[in-house]
């Protein structure tokens, strides 16, 4: 045994990803039919193997933090201007506003009456608001020497107490969540089902939003309906007669003489051409009645087919429905999915538009460069990852977190450390993404991979070094560390729930959507959703979650710098 263990703290980095490894499949395990989830995975099966007393140099936390937070500041840039700017969020901006004061009075009043420090209170913040970013913010503090450690306690020391403070509240931040969120709506005499019901009747959620059934046939004109008529003319005709909702008849391409011709909406039709149309089969089995014959040359059949990701950036779409956006614009084009502040995001009709948000789309070739052009541009190679911009921006805005002032002679360190610097550059980069592509791509999936990466080998390195002191942790201050955890969250979650119910006036599904992204809950949303028999509540929850992971990590430290 001895053996073993000196060979993987001589190859510490081997050792992590192994337990990230085996931590994300110890996160598919179900309590009570709940999956772990892989945080919680890679948490519990970390501190198991930190028993043993490893040792994970700082220097390794530290770069697996900041990729973190650089990605998850280049995620939720875009969302984060759009849920303070815009009308339609200022709701779920006062429910966040209202979140990070019951946390912040919560925190400030169990650390004083259980008599917590400061590195205790950091891990709590984390812990009990479930909120990765809180914590990877926290440990770049203490590294950097930008908070007042407990007299006698190491900077190494503070680390790991973070992190076991952080292990020992997060399961019932994570677990304690979604029982209370999923109760909260029969403690104001409301099913959740049937109100996600209610909404789902009164919006366009379930409009399709592209031409899955469409296909080609093509027709020789001979009936004279069409003769001297243009494009726009045949399209409108036989949109009044489309027998499925949503799916467009769109003509791709007209041969005259065995030419392609240029095509355009006033373009006139002669007899004899041969028109290639995109529709659905209920359309098309019309063609040769109101059209002429069938034509089966496969050249003229032939239509290109494309896909892209398409980041919006045109603010005449933003704030308004798909429902209303597609028919204008996106004619022929499937919404295939869409990510908003690089999660995924439930493709509704009613969904409002967001700029940065990215559309998954796929359709005629024509069609899907159309409505690249109207709504903003897309990822030219969604392989590739601009390390120009992520290494400048990332280095730029690290060093200006490093930066610091003495007050009354205390160091402060203004931002909070280099992990804080890093998430500001990435949402800096992130905003500016989503309004011109000449700050480079960093695609959708390209950021979720580095985001995930970085935050699973840093739980890693948190959960291994936590591991050798969270024995003496429970030891001394288990009892009230665990009864303040509950205390926070059961206090923020029912708080918040409650507020947006008899003050906000929110809907219950929407309010229990919005309060699962008010409190960081990326495992409770499932759960909620499933609920609700309805994608309802992950609409919310987005506008809140983008906010939280910013407003969280600065109330966290500046309770570490005065208590």
């Amino acid at each position: 045994m001895e053996a073993i263990i000196e060979y993987a703290q001589a190859n510490i980095v081997l050792l992590l990803f192994l337990i990230v490894g085996v931590g994300n499949v110890v996160g598919k395990l179900k309590i009570a039919g709940i999956a772990l989830g892989p945080t919680t995975g890679v948490l519990l099966f970390g501190i198991l193997v930190g028993l043993l007393h490893f040792e994970v140099p700082p220097i390794i936390k530290a770069v697996f933090f900041t990729l973190y937070l650089f990605a998850l500041g280049t995620m939720i840039g875009p969302g984060l201007v759009h849920v303070v700017t815009s009308k339609a969020s200022i709701k779920y901006l006062i429910m966040s506003c209202c979140t990070v004061v019951l946390m912040a009075a919560s925190i400030f009043l169990v650390a004083g009456d259980f008599d917590l420090n400061n590195i205790v209170v950091g891990g709590l913040s984390a812990g009990a608001m479930t909120t990765s970013a809180v914590l990877a913010a926290a440990q770049g503090m203490v590294s950097a020497g930008g908070v007042t450690l407990p007299d006698g306690m190491s900077a190494t020391e503070a680390s790991n107490l973070l992190g076991s403070s952080y292990a020992i509240t997060y399961l019932y931040g994570t677990f304690g969540l979604i029982v209370l969120v999923k109760l909260a709506p029969m403690m104001v005499g409301k099913d959740i089902a049937a109100e996600a019901a209610k909404l789902d009747s009164g919006a366009d959620a379930d409009v399709d939003l592209g031409n899955r059934a469409g296909a080609v046939r093509a027709f020789e004109l001979t009936q004279p309906i069409y003769v001297g008529k243009t494009i726009a003319d045949m399209e409108a005709a036989a949109a009044r007669r489309e027998a499925d909702r949503g799916m467009p008849t769109l003509i791709e391409k007209v041969f005259r003489d065995g030419e392609s011709l240029q095509l355009s909406p006033d373009f006139q039709f002669q007899e004899g051409d041969v028109v290639t149309v995109w529709a659905t089969p209920g359309i098309l089995a019309f063609g040769t009645d109101r059209i002429g014959r069938e034509v089966t040359d496969p050249n003229v059949l032939s239509v290109e087919l494309a896909s892209a990701e398409v980041v919006v950036t045109n603010k005449q779409l933003v704030d308004h429905p798909l429902a209303d956006i597609w028919p204008q614009y996106g004619r022929g084009v499937t919404l295939e999915h869409m990510a908003r502040n690089g999660e995924d995001f439930p493709v509704r009709g009613d969904a409002m538009l967001a700029r940065g948000d990215v559309l998954f789309v796929s359709g005629p070739r024509r069609q899907v460069d159309g409505f690249v052009e109207n709504a903003g541009y897309a990822v030219t190679n969604q392989l590739d990852t601009d390390l120009v911009n992520l290494g400048i921006f990332l280095a730029v805005f690290g060093a200006l977190g490093t930066i610091s002032v003495t007050v009354f002679g205390i160091t402060l360190t203004v931002l909070g450390g280099a992990g804080i610097g890093a998430l500001l550059g990435g949402a800096v980069l992130g905003w500016l993404r989503s309004r011109s592509p000449v700050w480079g791509s960093i695609a959708a999936p390209a950021a979720t991979g580095i985001s995930k990466i970085g935050i699973g080998l840093f739980m890693a390195s948190v959960a291994l070094g936590a591991g050798g002191t969270i024995v003496s942790v429970l030891q001394s201050l288990g009892p009230k560390l665990i009864l303040a955890g509950v205390i926070v969250t059961t206090v923020c979650t029912l708080g918040t729930f409650l507020f947006g119910h008899f003050v906000l006036r929110l809907n219950v599904a929407d309010n229990a959507g919005a309060t699962c992204g008010s409190m960081t809950g990326g495992a409770a949303i499932g759960e909620v959703c499933k609920d609700a028999n309805s994608s309802v509540p992950a609409v919310s929850f987005a506008l809140g979650a983008t906010l939280q992971n910013v407003t969280f990590t600065i109330v966290a430290l500046v309770l570490m710098n005065i208590l």
